[in-house]
């Protein structure tokens, strides 16, 4: 046998134990040393078992948002549920941005429109988000005004970085997005002369990316693994939204939708 080899009688004998093992422990379970010979009848008892919650598979791309305080994951999740809904469409950035939020604070619309006038109008953040003054250092100590404009800020990082504009001035632009099984990569690209839309992807596993354009034409691309896919449409046409549906091929079928706009012409 050569170094590193296993035989075939030795992989025989590990499962045989594993198996005797396994039904040793279902027939006589081992005790906690406080339990009785005949152990506690748990069925019982109504115990009290907490609920686990699995991570977020975008956790991690949440997690980066340039936001001036931490967020909690749950309204995150919620916030990115919304924009992916509300990046197709055509609506204009204020009332994509209260519609985003408007469900954690109901009846507060009028408040919500005034903060998201603020929020667009305040200057482009680069680095990390500085916490303005008297603000508390998390989202849960916040006041409800103040939670109102931090979720407002939320939406519209998700809505930017869910969104891939290209124009003839800038007819190429690249996100990433982090997942639990790694990073994203997408890359939008126009070429006006031929009225055509490519997009190509990175995925960090198997998957499919599905380009909508009209109602008659869409286009679609899969892979069994990890590696490099594209798209394309043709009669791009300016002033358009044009879907971007990214579906990984996992046990839970993970998605993410994007938009790719068209610009109009300068």
């Amino acid at each position: 046998l050569e170094p590193g080899d296993q035989p075939a009688v030795q992989d025989r004998f590990y499962a045989l134990l594993k198996n005797r093992l396994r039904a040793e422990i279902e027939r006589n379970p081992p005790r906690f040393p406080w339990e009785p010979e005949g152990g506690f009848d748990y069925e019982a008892e109504e115990l009290s078992v907490p609920q686990v919650i699995a991570p977020s598979f975008w956790a991690g791309q949440l997690q980066k948002l340039n936001l001036p305080v931490p967020m909690p994951e749950n309204v995150l999740e919620h916030l990115l549920t919304q924009c992916e809904a509300l990046v197709q469409t055509t609506l204009q950035e204020g009332a994509r941005l209260v519609q985003a939020v408007e469900t954690l604070f109901p009846g507060q619309s009028q408040s919500l429109n005034q903060l998201a006038g603020m929020v667009m109008t305040a200057p482009a953040r680069t680095g990390g988000a500085v916490k303005p003054d008297g603000f508390p250092s998390h989202y849960d100590a916040a006041n409800q005004v103040q939670q109102m404009a931090l979720s407002l800020l939320a939406a519209r990082e998700i809505l930017q970085s869910l969104t891939l504009p290209v124009s003839t001035q800038q007819p190429s632009v690249e996100r990433e997005w982090e997942t639990a099984v790694g990073t994203l990569k997408l890359k939008a690209e126009s070429v006006a002369q031929v009225g055509k839309l490519r997009v190509e992807g990175q995925l960090p596993c198997g998957g499919k990316l599905q380009l909508q354009g009209s109602s008659t034409q869409t286009t679609t691309a899969q892979r069994p693994n990890a590696g490099w896919i594209s798209v394309e449409l043709f009669d791009l046409q300016p002033n358009q939204i044009y879907p971007l549906e990214v579906r990984l091929a996992l046990p839970d079928q993970p998605t993410l939708v994007f938009a790719v706009q068209s610009l109009p012409e300068a």
